[in-house]
């Protein structure tokens, strides 16, 4: 479990891990990559459904853009870490169903003291938390709760997550997603653990741009909607009509598509199995809308000895 912290300033910091009293202080040069390794015995969640102790804080003296990944020998996958900042109250996930179970997974992480949030899963919990009907969590700063389906080959996509009106919107929290292995789609080798931070509702957007990524044959992606009577069109041409918490998915893709909804959307894109993509492993990536489009970003690849080949994507719009 690495961190990896970038900046294009020198600044310095400290991850702690505030339930357990662990800390590490961190130094980080300008335009270079800083790799903090989380201890897997503090930091890795392994029981659903306990209000557990793993939240990690990272807090810095200047900006900074901050990579979580998970890794093992033959199987990993990243996220991006939103500042606090840009967290939110409300939350509609998305994820893959995994291999088994848990067939898929997420965690929340409290910034804020007495946070209590609904769930509605979209299928049953390995709690015994059926699919539709509603629970309460109520979580302090930095606890965490993990939830996994107890449905072979089970899929929290849809599943909404929301703050309390009592709760109110000053208690953020974070939203994580994945599966421990996933096959994209289901008819494609090999499977992989996947992993991505969700981005509050009210922050999607309505046009989103598909890319395909320039080593792989194909990908998958997965268009989420939020409300009832959501039309999803592509390329200008409807595609579905979608009912709040539903998606429309799409595989073996080998050509950029630009999509569109009438209501706010997510859009994630996966990577494939390498049957079908032709290299490479599963993996997931949320994307940002095209209204959050930008014109300076510092951001860091995995350092890693596994990990050796390095891409990136740019959409111009």
């Amino acid at each position: 479990m690495d961190l990896f912290i970038t900046s294009t300033t020198n600044t310095s910091g400290t991850v702690t891990i505030p339930q357990q009293g662990w800390s590490v202080n961190f130094d980080v040069i300008a335009n270079q990559t800083t790799t903090v390794n989380v201890p897997n015995n503090l930091g890795e969640s392994i029981t659903a459904q306990i209000i557990d102790n793993k939240g990690i804080y990272v807090e810095t003296q200047d900006t900074v853009a901050v990579f979580a990944i998970n890794m093992e020998q033959y199987t990993a996958d990243g996220s991006k870490i939103l500042p606090t900042q840009s967290l939110g109250t409300e939350y509609r996930i998305a994820t893959y169903f995994g291999i088994g179970t848990p067939g898929s997974e997420f965690m929340i992480v409290a910034t804020e003291d007495d946070t209590e949030i609904i769930i509605i899963p979209t299928v049953a919990t390995t709690n015994g938390d059926a699919a539709g009907v509603p629970f309460t969590i109520n979580l302090d700063a930095g606890e965490s709760y993990m939830v996994q389906t107890s449905v072979s080959g089970g899929d929290f996509t849809g599943t909404s997550i929301i703050g309390t009106e009592e709760s109110g919107p000053c208690r953020p929290f974070a939203v994580f997603s994945g599966s421990y292995c996933s096959n994209i789609p289901s008819s494609c080798g090999a499977c992989d653990h996947i992993y991505e931070q969700n981005f509050p509702v009210p922050t999607w957007g309505s046009e989103y741009f598909v890319i395909p990524f320039n080593t792989l044959d194909s990908y998958t992606y997965r268009v989420v909607a939020d409300q009832d009577g959501t039309d999803v069109t592509i390329d200008g041409a409807l595609a579905g009509t979608l009912a709040a918490g539903a998606f429309l998915e799409f595989n073996n893709e080998d050509e950029p598509h630009c999509v569109v909804g009438s209501n706010p959307i997510a859009c994630v894109q996966y990577l494939e199995g390498i049957d079908c993509a032709g290299d490479g492993d599963p993996a997931m990536l949320v994307l940002n809308a095209a209204s959050q489009k930008i014109d300076n970003i510092t951001f860091s690849t995995v350092e890693s000895d596994i990990i050796t080949t390095h891409n990136i994507t740019v959409i111009t719009a």
